[in-house]
């Protein structure tokens, strides 16, 4: 009996941290159209790294990191606007001041029991 309990608790140990890592959950939010979704967006969503805090992406044309959004919005700089950021977009050459919809997504974790 003893020995079929210490079987038990040394299972129950070993598949604990699966279970933990089952747990968490990632949705997507666009923070301008206030859409969420679990199905990862058409557009490049970026990551957070964990030292420094600040976004990166992952080039889906190549699979490699890059600290750039590999898509075509790029944010620019006004020095005639006081250095007020705006948004060119390479392919279709339009530019606004207004944060493209592209731009806006995010990574939410979330944890099951807080579905």
């Amino acid at each position: 009996m003893t020995l079929r309990l210490l079987l038990l608790a040394v299972l129950a140990l070993a598949l604990a941290p699966l279970a933990v890592l089952a747990i968490e959950r990632e949705y997507y939010w666009n923070d301008i159209t206030n859409v969420t979704t679990w199905d990862l967006p058409k557009v490049p969503v970026p990551f957070r790294d964990e030292k420094s805090g600040n976004k990166y992406y992952v080039d889906p044309k190549t699979g490699e990191t890059t600290w750039d959004y590999p898509g075509p919005w790029k944010t620019m700089k006004s020095e005639e606007h006081g250095d007020r950021e705006y948004y060119h977009n390479i392919e279709t050459k339009e530019s606004t001041w207004e944060k493209p919809e592209d731009l806006a997504w995010h990574r939410v974790k979330v944890q099951d029991d807080e579905l």
